[in-house]
């Protein structure tokens, strides 16, 4: 699987997984980009950028040759959180998270193990544009794509480019998400530190 991540990522060096985004712009340094690191506030969250990742369309015959999505996937069960990110194109999703998210499929036939364990996971989206509000017709598929999978949703926050995020009740609630990873990850420090004595 293909590893490499954007500037803005970092990884943890404990058992506890960090937060995870996946990152689906046409410009991996663009207004999206800026909006996650905002969003982060120097909080641990490991990014992955779909431009720099081999995901390859949904195929019923569920053949894939050189293909990132199958690790991925095995890397999102074990985050304690995870953020969906996109510009809003057209009122739906870039096509990089389009196609990243119809792969999910795969995990309702060839991978249903990894669908079951992604089953109850903490998500949160962000959405980007030029409008002055969310666009609720991207908010309801996204609630649809998670209810659908059984995902829990943190929160939905949306940033208007040059403009503060539009519901600050949304961001606290996945701010408070990234944080209960960062304690998670303190507890399995002080863990491994007492086996290790």
């Amino acid at each position: 699987m293909n590893t490499e991540l954007t500037s803005s990522s970092t990884t943890c060096p404990t058992t506890a997984a960090p937060a995870l985004a996946i990152l689906g712009s046409a410009r991996s340094e663009g207004n999206t980009a800026r909006a996650l690191q905002r969003l982060f506030e120097n909080l641990p969250c490991e990014v992955v950028d779909l431009n720099q990742v081999r995901v390859a369309p949904f195929s019923y015959s569920q053949q894939y040759s050189d293909d990132d999505f199958i690790g991925m996937m095995e890397r999102m069960v074990e985050a304690p959180l995870i953020v969906f990110a996109t510009p809003v194109y057209w009122y739906s999703y870039s096509a990089s998270m389009k196609q990243f998210i119809d792969r999910f499929t795969d995990l309702l036939y060839s991978r249903k193990d990894l669908g079951r364990r992604l089953r109850g996971r903490k998500v949160a989206f962000l959405t980007t544009g030029y409008a002055p509000q969310p666009n609720e017709v991207i908010q309801a598929a996204f609630s649809s794509f998670c209810d659908y999978l059984g995902l829990k949703q943190v929160g939905m926050v949306y940033a208007q480019e040059g403009a503060a995020f539009f519901d600050e009740g949304a961001v606290e609630l996945v701010r408070a998400a990234l944080r209960q990873t960062e304690d998670l990850k303190t507890v399995d420090e002080r863990v491994e530190s007492a086996l290790l004595l």
